[in-house]
């Protein structure tokens, strides 16, 4: 990306902000869904998220001229609302039926709307480091 900065402006910030939003709240429901993991290994997977997405952040603003706003306790509010309805869609999958086969798409839609709500939240903007060394951040 830094052989074309062009990447990492104008339009293709929403493909970054898309991208990490998309990777953070993949990563928050598939670790909330093994709570048996976490559980064994005595730690809370919300802590350890929290944790994990701020080194991540911390990694991001390596590459990206953005950064997901982890301050904002919207941001966590949306992570477990899709949190949430993705356990209510697995409820419906379940039970099966006519009911559940209506259910599940619109579980679905309004998981999309939550990613919108959570897409559109204020974000960091930063210049990139000059040192293009990848640097570890924990």
């Amino acid at each position: 990306m830094r052989a074309n900065p062009r990447l990492l402006t104008g339009l293709n910030k929403y493909w970054i902000r898309f991208f990490c939003l998309a990777v953070y709240s993949t990563m928050y429901v598939r670790d909330h869904s093994r709570p048996q993991l976490y559980k064994a290994m005595q730690i809370s997977p919300t802590d350890y998220d929290k944790k994990v997405l701020h080194i991540t952040n911390e990694i991001t603003k390596q590459v990206f001229p953005i950064t997901l706003n982890l301050d904002d306790p919207r941001f966590y509010e949306c992570m477990n609302q899709m949190l949430a309805l993705f356990q209510k869609m697995d409820v419906y999958k379940a039970k099966g039926g006519l009911w559940s086969k209506i259910m599940v798409p619109v579980m679905g839609a309004r998981v999309g709307v939550v990613f919108a709500r959570a897409f559109f939240l204020p974000v960091h903007n930063h210049e990139l480091p000059r040192n293009v060394r990848l640097a570890p951040s924990w």
